[in-house]
């Protein structure tokens, strides 16, 4: 594997595509000298949208594949998944085969440190690296679907992917056609049906690289920290309907979002249509800056 180039591999539709340069901006911020090539995977993304978002991150390169009529697209869309989401399954149908290694990331998240420490992580043989999730039970999918007991489940919004072990064995299409087959039976979707496939056949990384908000909840103050003093989990994930660009949201880290939006052409658009004031906004900023402070001091 050459580890001078991370791979990343990001979808959205048009609405989504703000929070994606968002994304793509906090990991342009906080990359060191490692080349980062994005491969884009779009639903009815213009070429003017996407020109504002590479215009947002000259630091990185942004490849974009435009999907129009793949059966994925069909899936319906639950809660406040769109259907977009779908096309991380279609990845190894239509990225360069001399890819070796992707690293897939949602875009309800923030990176806060260099993606190269976990682009090294070693899979262990596994074709799939991911981070349990702290919400779903996997005995309740192990007894849904007869899998064997001793298996976890893992929260999909991040995926470092070994491309030649899913080249072999084909794991996302399968959860694409299991998914297909019988959409009713996967209340969580596409994470449901990727667990499925890969169970028992995933290797675990640390929390920080996808912080859930169930941490956030449980655990209340995140305690970790590298060498360099950084008090933060290296990728934030904004889970479940409330959102950094909501004006309910109460994430203790959502200022991030509002910290590198504000650096995209995006911001006043995202504001106006989410009735953010800047009192709000103010309000995200001083949690932010307390939850930082009381990190430190329980440290």
């Amino acid at each position: 594997m050459q580890d001078d180039t991370i791979e990343l591999v990001c979808v959205t539709d048009a609405n989504y595509a703000p929070h994606l340069a968002v994304l793509l901006k906090s990991i342009e911020a906080n990359k060191g000298t490692e080349h980062i090539r994005v491969h884009a995977i779009l639903d009815g993304v213009d070429a003017a949208l996407l020109g504002q978002i590479r215009s947002t991150v000259p630091g990185l390169d942004i490849l974009d594949y435009q999907v129009v009529g793949h059966p994925a697209l069909n899936l319906p869309p639950i809660m406040h998944i769109s259907r977009a989401t779908y096309l991380r399954l279609i990845m190894a149908e239509i990225l360069p085969t001399d890819i070796d290694r992707v690293l897939y990331l949602d875009i309800d998240m923030v990176v806060t440190q260099s993606l190269r420490p976990l682009w090294l992580s070693d899979l262990k043989g596994r074709p799939f690296a991911a981070v349990e999730d702290h919400n779903l039970s996997a005995e309740d999918l192990a007894g849904r679907f007869g899998l064997p007991s001793g298996g976890r489940y893992f929260n999909a919004g991040m995926l470092l992917i070994d491309m030649r072990a899913e080249r072999a064995g084909g794991y996302l299409g399968q959860a694409l056609g299991r998914l297909t087959a019988d959409p009713d039976a996967y209340p969580f979707a596409d994470q449901d049906a990727l667990n499925e496939v890969l169970w028992q056949n995933w290797t675990a990384v640390d929390v920080t690289w996808n912080y859930q908000r169930a941490f956030v909840n449980a655990r209340k103050l995140y305690r970790g920290g590298d060498a360099g003093g950084n008090r933060l989990p290296g990728i934030l994930h904004f889970t479940e309907r409330w959102k950094p660009w909501k004006s309910d949201e109460w994430h203790p880290y959502a200022w991030l979002y509002w910290h590198h939006l504000h650096q995209t052409p995006f911001f006043a658009r995202i504001r106006q249509r989410h009735g953010i004031s800047l009192p709000r906004l103010a309000k995200f900023w001083l949690k932010y800056r307390l939850t930082l402070i009381r990190s430190r001091v329980a440290s």
